[in-house]
C-alpha cells in the first residue's frame, strides 16, 4: 500500500512538474534591437495544429506554459517573415526575425505600421493605409495580428480559444471566406476577448472584420492566381467582378483550387499491466482536393442610414480523394505478438448552398443591425479498406471493410440586435434564432458494422441584454443573456426520449478593461 501510493505521489508530481514546464527566449530585429509584440506560436507535429500561444514583452523576452515535446514554433510580427523553429528545449534562446521585403518593399515607414487601439469591448486594428494591406489573405492578415493565430480558417485568440468570426456584421459560416478573402480588402478587425451577452454563452472570443467601402462606379475586375510545389503542383485561382451605380451594389466570385497533401503519422503507446504491451503504429496518407466555388452579392444603400443586401454562395467539391496505409504491431514484454496493415482509399465529396440577407438602419438614436441566414449541405464519406491481421502462432487473416456514411446540413438562423447611447454609454438589446437538422446515415455492405441512421434537430432561442460604459480608461461591461434550446433526437425515424434533451438557462456577464503599457 506505501508503495502504491509512493507511485501515485510521484506520478502526481511528475504531472505537475510537466504542466509547470515554461517555454522562455527572446526575440530581436535585423538590428539586434529587441522586437515587441510579437505572436510566438507552439503546433504540434505533424499536422500544425495549435497548441498555444503568447506575445512577446516590451523587452523582447517571452514566457509560454508549455511544454515542448515533439513540437514546432512559429514567431510571426508585422513587417517580417514569419520564422519557424523546430522546438528542441525549453529555453529557445535568441531568435532574430528578419524583414519581409515582400511585404515591405525597398522602404520601411514606420507610418505605415498598422495603429492597435482599445475601443469599447474590443482591441481594434486599422488595416487601411498600413502594410497589413500586402499581407496577401484574410488568412494571412489574422496571422500577424498580435496575440491571434489563424491557419486554414481555424482562428486562436490567445488566453481565450476558438474565434467566431464576423465579416461586416454576418457571422462567417465556411473557413474558406478566409482565404478569399483579400487583406487589401479589409479596413480594421476588432478581437474581442472577452464576448458579452449579446454572443452565445459557449463563444470564446470574437474578431469582427470590416471590409472597405467600395469607391468609384461602373465595372472592376480583379484576378488572384497563386501557384506552388508541396507534395505536388497546387493551383488556385479567384475572379472578382464588380459593378456599383449609386447606392447599388452587384459582386460576384468565382474561385478553383486543386491542393495535394501527404499527413504521415509514427505513434507509440506502451501499456502497463502484469505484461508490458507496446503498439508501434505508421498512418500515411496522401491524395489531392479539387474545389470550386463561386458567390453573388447584391447591396443597397438608400443613404448613410439604411442598407439592405443579400448574399448567396454555392461551394463544391467534386473530388477529394485519399490513399490510406496504416500498419500496426503489437509487442508483448518486447516479443511480437501481431502485425496488423489496413490499406485503401477514401474519398470525400461535399457541396454547400449558403444564403444570406442583411439590414442595417438609423431611426434618431436608435441603431437596427439584422441577419438571417440559411444554410443547405450534405458530405459523403466512402471508404474501401483491406484489412490484414497476423497474431504470432496462428494462421494471417484478412477482411475487406467497404463503408458508406453521409452527413447532410440544414441550418436557419436570425439575429437582431438594436442599440443607443443612453447615459454617456451604449445601451444593446436583441434576440436570435437557429434551427438545425443534422441527419448521419452510415452503412455497411459486408455486415462487419452496424449500419446506423440518425437525426438531430434542434431548436435554439436566445435573448440579451447589455450595457458599456467608459470611466476613463476603464471600460466597463455589463448583460444577461437567457438561453432556451429543445434538442430532438431520432434513430431510424423513431424518436428517442432518452437522448433528447431541453435546456434552459441564464447567464450574466461583468467585464471591465483598460490598456497597459504604452498606446
Amino acid at each position: 500500500m506505501n508503495r502504491r501510493i509512493a507511485f501515485l505521489c510521484a506520478c502526481l508530481l511528475a504531472t505537475l512538474a510537466l504542466q509547470a514546464q515554461t517555454l522562455t527566449g527572446k526575440l530581436i530585429d535585423e538590428k539586434n534591437q529587441p522586437l515587441p509584440y510579437a505572436n510566438i506560436v507552439l503546433l504540434s507535429l505533424p499536422d500544425s495544429a495549435f497548441v498555444a500561444g503568447c506575445v512577446s514583452a516590451e523587452d523582447g523576452t517571452f514566457r509560454l506554459n508549455a511544454a515542448c515535446g515533439n513540437r514546432l514554433i512559429r514567431v510571426s510580427s508585422i513587417g517580417y517573415a514569419t520564422l519557424y523553429k523546430e522546438c528542441t528545449g525549453q529555453d529557445l534562446g535568441t531568435l532574430q526575425l528578419q524583414p519581409d521585403a515582400q511585404m515591405l518593399g525597398e522602404v520601411v515607414v514606420k507610418a505605415d505600421l498598422p495603429k492597435v487601439r482599445l475601443k469599447g469591448d474590443a482591441q481594434v486594428t486599422t488595416v487601411q493605409g498600413s502594410i497589413l494591406e500586402k499581407a496577401g489573405t484574410g488568412n494571412d492578415l489574422l496571422n500577424k495580428l498580435p496575440g491571434v493565430s489563424a491557419d486554414d480558417g481555424a482562428v486562436n485568440v490567445f488566453g481565450s480559444g476558438t474565434a467566431e468570426i464576423y465579416i461586416n456584421g454576418r457571422k462567417m459560416r465556411d473557413a474558406s471566406e478566409l482565404d478569399q478573402l483579400e487583406s487589401d480588402n479589409i479596413s480594421r478587425v476588432e478581437v474581442v476577448r472577452n464576448p458579452g451577452a449579446r454572443y452565445d454563452a459557449e463563444v470564446k472570443a470574437v474578431v469582427r472584420i470590416y471590409t472597405k467601402r467600395p469607391q468609384g462606379e461602373g465595372f472592376g475586375v480583379n484576378e488572384r492566381f497563386v501557384t506552388q510545389y508541396q507534395y505536388g503542383w497546387n493551383v488556385v485561382d479567384q475572379l472578382n467582378v464588380n459593378y456599383r451605380k449609386g447606392g447599388f451594389d452587384l459582386g460576384t466570385m468565382l474561385f478553383g483550387s486543386k491542393i495535394e497533401r501527404e499527413d504521415n503519422k509514427s505513434i507509440v503507446q506502451e501499456t502497463f499491466l502484469d505484461k508490458t504491451w507496446r503498439q508501434e503504429s505508421d498512418l500515411l496518407t496522401g491524395g489531392d482536393r479539387k474545389n470550386v466555388s463561386a458567390m453573388l452579392s447584391l447591396n443597397y444603400q438608400f443613404n448613410d442610414r439604411h442598407s439592405i443586401g443579400a448574399r448567396y454562395d454555392y461551394d463544391r467539391t467534386p473530388k477529394s480523394l485519399w490513399d490510406v496505409d496504416m500498419r500496426t504491431q503489437v509487442l508483448q514484454d518486447g516479443t511480437p505478438y501481431e502485425d496488423n496493415t489496413s490499406q485503401g482509399w477514401q474519398s470525400l465529396p461535399e457541396t454547400s448552398h449558403s444564403l444570406n440577407v442583411y439590414y442595417n438602419g438609423q431611426a434618431g438614436d436608435w441603431n437596427i443591425d439584422f441577419n438571417a441566414d440559411g444554410l443547405w449541405s450534405y458530405q459523403k464519406t466512402l471508404q474501401d479498406m483491406l484489412e490484414r491481421y497476423t497474431t504470432t502462432g496462428e494462421e494471417p487473416q484478412q477482411q475487406n471493410v467497404t463503408t458508406y456514411n453521409r452527413d447532410g446540413n440544414t441550418l436557419y438562423a436570425a439575429k437582431l440586435v438594436v442599440s443607443r447611447p443612453l447615459w454617456q454609454g451604449n445601451l444593446s438589446f436583441g434576440g436570435e434564432y437557429t434551427y438545425t437538422d443534422h441527419e448521419t446515415v452510415y452503412r455497411n455492405e459486408q455486415g462487419i458494422l452496424d449500419d446506423d441512421q440518425s437525426e438531430i434537430k434542434e431548436n435554439a432561442a436566445s435573448a440579451f441584454l447589455e450595457y458599456s460604459r467608459a470611466f476613463g480608461p476603464v471600460q466597463a461591461q455589463a448583460g444577461v443573456r437567457y438561453e432556451h434550446i429543445n434538442s430532438d433526437y431520432y434513430e431510424d425515424g423513431v424518436y428517442m426520449d432518452e437522448q433528447s434533451r431541453t435546456y434552459d438557462n441564464v447567464f450574466p456577464t461583468l467585464a471591465l478593461s483598460l490598456p497597459v503599457g504604452k498606446a
